[in-house]
């Protein structure tokens, strides 16, 4: 996944994304970078365009089912108690300062 994420990000900074690109971003992002995934990763994007199968891919994942059909999540929890209070001691520095003036 590292090498595809370095890949993109040499697109998309306009380089060509070669094995040595790849490794150039990995080894700044302090990631230790695996010259066999890379190399394997090089040798798929081959001659294919980046945009080409990002349109294919999406295209392939507009069948899947994403989320939906579980139960509803639970309600949220309490507070912690002290909410009410905190409440009440703004009151009394607004009361304060109401009698100040």
């Amino acid at each position: 996944m590292l090498e595809i994420a370095a890949y993109m990000l040499c697109k998309i900074g306009g380089k060509a994304g070669s094995a040595d690109d790849i490794k150039a971003v990995l080894e700044a992002a302090g990631a230790e970078a695996n010259d066999d995934m890379i190399a394997k990763l090089v040798g798929d994007l081959e001659g294919k365009d980046v945009e080409t199968l990002l349109k294919e891919g999406m295209e392939k994942l507009k069948d899947v089912p994403m989320g939906g059909g579980g139960p509803g999540g639970g309600g949220g929890g309490g507070g912690d108690g002290d909410g009410g209070a905190a409440a009440e001691e703004e009151k009394e520095e607004e009361k304060e300062e109401e009698e100040e003036e």
